[in-house]
This record gives C-alpha cells, structure tokens and sequence, in this order.
C-alpha cells in the first residue's frame, strides 16, 4: 500500500478552485442572489421617512409647487410620461397608486431642494426651490404604500 503526504493548504486550495469554477454546483451561499439580497435587507437599518401622509384608498394627491426662475421637467414612473412645469407654478397630480416615485430635474442640471408640506387628507405640497448647497439637492420623491415620503 502506498501512503501519499497530503498538505492540508494544497487540499484548501483545491477546494476553493472547485468552487470557483462557473457552473458548479457547490457555490458558497452568498452566491444565492435572494438569499444575500435577504441578508443585506436585513441588515440595513429601518430609513426614516421625510414625511407622511394618509392614502385614501390605497392613493395620494401630489402638488408640485416650482419656485425657481427657471421650467422643470418632471415624471411619475408609470403614471405619466415626461412633463414640465412652468417657472413660479403649481401642477397637481391627482390620485397617483402607490406605490409612487416622482422624479423631478431642472434643464441646465442645477441643484433643487424640494420641501414636503401636508396639504389636507391624502395630499402633499412639494415645493421646489433653487438651492447652491450639494447637500440639499433631492431629484426624486418615492411614496411608500404606508404614505412613507422619502426625498432622494
């Protein structure tokens, strides 16, 4: 009988190079795309909302209120198609399903500090105004189906 010495790295080696190969079934766990997408949500802290507002029936009333000197383009993912709204103007977007994400830009690309102010039941006011700081730039809202308003 022959007796071979096996070095335990060579055999850790061997292990891992299996494991590497692409289409092997023996991936490492973190390779399951929804089991590591559970663990990161898990792991995430809960974000606080910029705000809240009550759905009637399972939708909001949105104001858009532009208080720059200047036209902005903006769009509700999947409700609407690309809009713009005149300098120092207001347009209502009325009884959007939530889920909801409204983007918002302004043509030259300039800084927008959009503020969240409750209206009446189941409406929200977002005011957009000119801002220099980077820090307070926001280009989209997203409305949660619990009325969460989180400023992005």
């Amino acid at each position: 009988m022959c007796k071979l010495a096996i070095d335990k790295t060579w055999v850790a080696s061997l292990l891992a190079v299996s494991l590497a190969v692409p289409g092997n079934s023996f991936l490492p766990f973190t390779h399951n795309a929804s089991f590591a997408g559970e663990i990161s949500q898990t792991n995430q802290p809960e974000i606080a909302p910029d705000g809240k507002i009550v759905p009637v029936n399972g939708k909001v009333n949105v104001r858009l209120t532009n208080k720059t000197n200047d036209r902005l383009f903006y769009q509700v993912a999947g409700q609407t198609n690309r809009r713009s709204l005149a300098e120092n103007s207001t347009v209502a977007l009325p009884a959007l399903t939530l889920p909801a994400s409204i983007v918002f830009r302004r043509p030259d690309g300039a800084l927008l500090k959009p503020s969240l102010k409750p209206v009446g039941e189941g409406t929200v006011e977002v005011r957009l105004d000119e801002t220099n700081d980077l820090g307070l730039d926001k280009t989209s809202l997203r409305i949660r189906n619990d009325g969460g308003l989180f400023l992005r």
